[in-house]
């Protein structure tokens, strides 16, 4: 009898199981952007705004952030990654862009004042926001980040291009750092926005 018993809880069980495990695969979300291999609490920088006050990461929890590390006299990458952001955040409802909130760090802090910054992110949208701060500060920001920047073909003190990581890091509402996008991929406005959707619903 209780061999019985066993065998249909089994027969009926097991399918059952597989079913379910099947239908979690299937409407588990599959992000556009690359998914860290464990999901860790993005570093929580302290830099300064075109507002000269000191903004944190940790300012913006509830939020999705997207993160973006470049500089103002950047000739492609650079704007070229930050109108691709602002389409990005255009193509959201206003109620979805009141959490969502981009950031543009820059990697040239002796060129790149707070005013500098202000007026460059502004072209892109009002609501974006510039960050700089001491060179030690921005490499503190950048190693934990995992982004690389060295300057290149100097001319005098102002005159220098900067060679760095062109990647997008996007931090869920929880402060974690989600997903990762590599040079090109924010062009994708569409799928992007998919990414940020489900960042919102947590």
């Amino acid at each position: 009898m209780v061999r019985r018993i066993f065998t249909v809880v089994l027969l009926v069980g097991l399918p059952l199981a597989l079913g379910l495990m099947l239908l979690a695969q299937r409407t588990q979300y599959q992000s556009f952007g690359t998914r860290l291999l464990t999901t860790r609490t993005a570093y929580n920088f302290a830099l300064t705004g075109p507002d000269g006050k000191s903004h944190r990461l940790s300012d913006y929890q509830g939020q999705v952030s997207l993160i973006f590390f470049g500089y103002v006299n950047c000739p492609d990458v650079c704007p070229t990654t930050m109108l691709e952001l602002g389409k990005v955040y255009k193509a959201l409802t206003p109620q979805e862009q009141a959490r969502v909130q981009v950031i543009f760090i820059t990697v040239d802090p002796e060129r790149d004042t707070k005013e500098v910054l202000g007026k460059y992110v502004s072209f892109f949208n009002p609501h974006f926001l510039g960050l700089t701060g001491t060179p030690d500060q921005i490499a503190g920001v950048a190693k934990n980040y995992g982004v690389f920047y060295q300057k290149s073909n100097i001319k005098s003190a102002r005159e220098y291009t900067v060679d760095h990581s062109a990647t997008v890091f996007a931090v869920d509402s929880k402060g974690n750092l989600r997903l990762v996008y590599s040079n090109g991929k924010p062009a994708q406005t569409n799928k992007v926005v998919q990414d940020v959707r489900w960042m919102l619903k947590g």
